[in-house]
């Protein structure tokens, strides 16, 4: 996979420095796979790394459902989740990038620390995520074993596996959920 994990570290290690109330950030592509991530200093983590992964799966998956109404309502600038152990944000970058970051609970100003501390950092850095190959070719940039269904995250050699999987395995599910 040819990815630019210096730079992923590097932009990750910048969002961290621009709010002590940033716990974590991560940088995923657009089936779940987390590129890069960074945890502040001397922090004890409320999640494990594979949970961690599991969250990213889910948020993205999330994100891709809200995309039915852009054209009505505009692109989603973010998403933000409050909880009792922590604030939880995220971000779409390209159509096959996303930042994903948590925030101290405690923290009131998350909009301002997002809008004008994030966001910027984002734009300013927008053509390293569109002038990647991952953007202009995504099916070239993914390993075997990269893509996975979006409902239990099982891994599959090609995308077209994982959408059958998806739409065998989980669209029973759907349908009896409101039963």
């Amino acid at each position: 996979m040819v990815v630019d994990y210096q730079f992923l570290n590097s932009l990750c290690e910048q969002i961290l420095a621009r709010a002590n109330s940033i716990r974590w950030t991560a940088i995923a592509s657009d089936n779940g796979v987390i590129l890069s991530s960074k945890q502040r200093p001397g922090l004890l983590p409320l999640l494990t790394q594979e949970e961690n992964e599991e969250y990213v799966l889910s948020a993205i998956s999330r994100h891709k459902t809200r995309t039915k109404f852009e054209t009505k309502i505009g692109k989603l600038r973010y998403a933000f989740g409050k909880y009792e152990g922590l604030n939880r944000a995220t971000i779409p970058i390209t159509k096959h990038h996303y930042l994903l970051l948590t925030i101290d609970k405690e923290e009131k100003n998350f909009d301002s620390i997002i809008t004008e501390k994030i966001l910027p950092l984002i734009d300013n850095n927008i053509n390293r995520f569109t002038d990647s190959p991952m953007e202009k070719d995504p099916a070239s940039e993914y390993e075997l074993g990269t893509f996975r269904c979006i409902t239990c995250a099982k891994e599959f050699l090609t995308k077209e596996d994982a959408d059958e999987h998806h739409y065998e395995t989980h669209k029973q599910e759907s349908i009896h959920a409101n039963e």
